[in-house]
């Protein structure tokens, strides 16, 4: 018999009606009616994420907002128009103006930066890629205080990364973007997929072609390509015109591309200048030497430090965007690697 003023809450409930607690309840009170339409269980707090897992997201926002460097893609639509010599002169050239350099050799199968800049690599990133050797002990100190990371010329087309290896390397990298305010990338020659991955994702693509309808034709191409899945996440492109002979040539050749990226791609294509055909270009290339350093008075050293002076005082739309190398997936003779 149940007493007067008590009520039997551990009945069964009514049908559709739930019982989370079979509890004694005082004399009169009755149960705060749930939600209309609000299971109670969707009421039910949800239990915090671990401290250490909300810690790791907030160290990689941190590590991601840090100060990075500018990174300029160098690239071109064929080989022989003079990209890698360009790109490591140009390292050099902003060196000089004060400026901290990484200039990455980013050919995984015909690298021959280290011919341009004289100097013999303790190894490169071949090595590092196949576990070999860690990143830190292939950088090395260039050229008028520049760093640089050797490529790899002897890279197997079958080699597979691990993705613990991958991420430890990519976190090197970023590490060092923040370390430095430009990162240059000498990009493989063509259109493979590798080269379109650096130019959707650098803040600079720096397009060099020579005045050579051949080159200007395999230059649009290359712009073609990366502009095939939209040209909102590619960077400020501007061209380089290598060896003319006087400043109209340039202009002109920047026109033709430029008036046809725009009409058929709806791409905006700069000039961010030319480097004059100059016999000291040669000589210091059979030196193994680069040209602003073996004949610093020379026109083609002049080119250069014009170069560095309009890449250094611009202004960098991406500059805002994540780190770099996290964004970009490792690739190997235009072949994304698999993990």
């Amino acid at each position: 018999m149940t007493r007067p003023g008590s009520r039997k809450l551990c009945e069964a409930p009514p049908a559709g009606r739930h019982v989370f607690a079979c509890e004694s309840m005082a004399p009169g009170a009755e149960a705060a009616p749930a939600a209309r339409g609000v299971h109670p269980a969707a009421a039910a707090p949800r239990p915090a994420a671990p401290a250490s897992a909300v810690g790791g997201v907030l160290r990689r926002i941190t590590r991601d907002l840090r100060h990075r460097a500018c990174v300029a893609a160098i690239v071109s639509g064929k080989g022989g128009v003079g990209k890698t010599n360009i790109a490591a002169n140009l390292a050099i050239a902003l060196a000089a103006a004060g400026r901290r350099v990484l200039l990455v050799d980013a050919d995984m199968g015909l690298a021959n930066v280290d011919l341009v800049l004289g100097r013999r690599p303790r190894g490169d990133l071949g090595h590092v890629l196949a576990g070999r050797a860690a990143l830190g002990e292939i950088v090395q100190e260039g050229p008028a205080g520049i760093r640089w990371i050797p490529g790899a010329s002897h890279m197997p087309a079958a080699a597979r990364v691990g993705e613990r290896r991958r991420d430890a390397l990519l976190a090197r990298l970023t590490d060092l973007e923040t370390r430095h305010d430009f990162v240059l990338l000498d990009a493989p020659a063509g259109i493979g997929q590798g080269v379109l991955h650096l130019v959707r994702q650098a803040d600079e693509v720096l397009l060099v072609t020579t005045p050579e309808p051949t080159a200007m034709m395999d230059a649009y191409a290359l712009l073609k390509a990366a502009a095939a899945g939209g040209t909102d996440a590619i960077g400020r492109v501007r061209l380089i015109v290598n060896m003319v002979t006087h400043r109209r040539q340039a202009a002109e050749v920047h026109r033709r591309i430029a008036q046809t990226a725009a009409r058929f791609l709806r791409l905006e294509v700069g000039l961010l200048g030319c480097v004059f055909c100059d016999g000291h270009v040669g000589r210091a290339v059979h030196r193994q030497e680069p040209v602003v350093l073996a004949f610093p008075h020379s026109q083609a050293a002049w080119c250069m430090e014009r170069l560095a002076a309009g890449l250094a005082d611009g202004r960098h739309p991406h500059a805002a965007r994540f780190a770099f190398f996290p964004r970009v997936p490792m690739c190997l003779n235009g072949k994304q690697l698999d993990a």
